[in-house]
């Protein structure tokens, strides 16, 4: 269960901080060619890579581990429903050039193993068809900024947008989920029951889209 108590400042620095991790994992996984299957998206060594003191790292594993089983729903239509799920694990770290990977990518190549330590992953989870599916954050994202550079700097943007509530940031993101889900629709149709046919579409199946632009859906474009 989330920990209500926190202030709205601290899960921006929480969100922010994650954001900072899930960049360096997702560009340096590409970087070195490495699968990175199933990675964590923040581990504390990382964090300290960062600046972060003692303190601040403990302070951010205080705040992820409340946030353990939360779920923001991305998609839903009908009985079929998406969701961003977090989760806290103590698991021994296992690093290739300074890149948490999991335990296929070394088997390809020398890793160095660390003794266990907090490792946040963020997944997204869903049922189809009473199927269950589980796709890793930083994975999704590899294969985003690999096939569609500019469309993960908007992604990435979208979330920057909402944080400060800049608009204009928040339609360049929501424009390139729209524009991939069109660019793959014959791959995304066989996943998902209803595909957007225009960006209010989009916000009309996707529960957290909505509420970021709950205020602004006068403004959005109807094409």
């Amino acid at each position: 269960m989330v920990n209500i108590r926190f202030h709205d400042r601290t899960l921006k620095e929480f969100t922010y901080t994650i954001i900072k991790c899930l960049d360096r994992q997702v560009k340096g996984c590409l970087e070195l060619g490495l699968g990175c299957r199933d990675v964590p998206v923040a581990t504390s060594p990382l964090l300290k890579s960062l600046g972060f003191s003692d303190y601040k790292v403990k302070k951010f594993w205080r705040i992820a581990k409340s946030f353990t089983g939360f779920s923001i729903n991305i998609y839903r239509y009908e009985e079929t429903c998406f969701y961003i799920v977090l989760e806290v694990r103590r698991e021994p770290l296992l690093a290739y050039q300074n890149v948490y990977v999991d335990f296929i990518d070394c088997q390809q190549v020398h890793c160095t193993e660390y003794p266990k330590g907090n490792k946040l992953y963020i997944y997204i989870e869903g049922s189809l068809e009473g199927n269950f599916m589980k796709i890793n954050g930083v994975f999704l994202l590899k294969k985003l900024l690999e096939l569609r550079p500019g469309c993960y700097k908007e992604v990435m943007s979208l979330i920057y947008g909402s944080l400060r509530g800049d608009l204009s940031l928040m339609l360049k993101g929501a424009r390139c989920l729209f524009n991939l889900v069109n660019a793959y629709k014959d791959l995304v149709s066989i996943v998902l029951p209803k595909t957007p046919v225009c960006i209010r579409d989009l916000v009309m199946v996707s529960p957290i889209i909505r509420v970021l632009f709950s205020s602004k859906l006068k403004l959005l474009p109807s094409t």
